[in-house]
């Protein structure tokens, strides 16, 4: 950890949100055209946008056998 790095940036917490159904079915197709998960597609986006997304953050994070 750096140490001007504050403690509680470490880590996920959890956020729900409502979207409309046509950009939860975007978000799905995305999704399945990048073969990354929806989380990885959203927090892209968000970093496209100019919200701070830790390096490292978008990551698959699902297992693979």
């Amino acid at each position: 950890m750096k140490l001007d790095q504050d403690p509680e940036d470490e880590g996920d917490d959890h956020l729900q949100v409502q979207v409309p159904i046509a950009t939860k079915r975007d978000l799905g197709q995305r999704s399945l055209d990048t073969r990354e998960p929806i989380r990885m597609v959203v927090l892209r986006a968000l970093a496209a946008y100019g919200v701070v997304v830790p390096e490292g953050a978008i990551t698959d994070r699902r297992k693979r056998s």
